[in-house]
């Protein structure tokens, strides 16, 4: 497996810098509004999507990108209803071509191996970092808190632990309605937004 050696030398790259990367991804290809349309910044960055029947229940994965960074394949099911998981899917993949593609070989001599290689414990935390870049596409800092302030009626920063629970069960539902994503993904975006938040 020595093809693959550079894929454990990657580095870990910091919550910011992965931020930066997502914001540069969001300046250069998404120029809509919100819930951004994962699909067409796939089209613009030249990557296929291609539904596969039965992905998840074979696999146990809703998605993954191919060795050449040019193709996603994905769960039929997911990709049919486009729901907020299929949309985190993309968005996860569109990190790892982002953040990982110059680390890996341009070629593996079988499946076993490559699989072998995302699955090794040293480099669980590329899907880490995958992770974190995907929510910060979907729902990125500045119209996060821009909807955060709006449904506050002032600085968020400064008003959110004095607000009721039902509160922020509130804006918990307003939020993923706008970006379209799960209660699990706007939670941590929003928790990622309050400690970063300066107030």
């Amino acid at each position: 497996m020595n093809s693959l050696n550079n894929i454990s030398q990657m580095p870990r790259i910091g919550k910011l810098e992965i931020e930066n990367m997502a914001e540069g991804i969001l300046d250069e290809c998404w120029y809509g509004s919100y819930p951004i349309n994962v699909e067409a910044i796939c089209d613009y960055l030249g990557i296929a999507i291609v539904p596969v029947s039965r992905l998840f229940e074979s696999f146990g994965v809703d998605a993954f990108i191919a060795v050449d960074f040019r193709t996603i394949y994905v769960d039929e099911s997911e990709f049919r209803k486009c729901s907020s998981r299929y949309r985190f899917s993309i968005a996860h993949e569109i990190g790892h071509f982002v953040l990982h593609r110059e680390y890996f070989p341009s070629r593996v001599d079988t499946l076993d191996e490559w699989a072998g290689a995302m699955t090794r414990g040293d480099c669980c935390y590329i899907e880490y970092q995958a992770n974190h870049f995907a929510g910060y596409l979907l729902a990125p800092e500045n119209e996060l808190v821009q909807v955060l302030n709006d449904e506050y009626g002032g600085s968020f920063a400064r008003n959110y632990y004095r607000e009721s629970r039902g509160k922020y069960e509130e804006v918990l539902c307003v939020m993923q309605r706008m970006f379209y994503v799960s209660e699990q993904v706007i939670r941590r975006r929003m928790r990622d937004t309050i400690y970063g938040i300066d107030n």
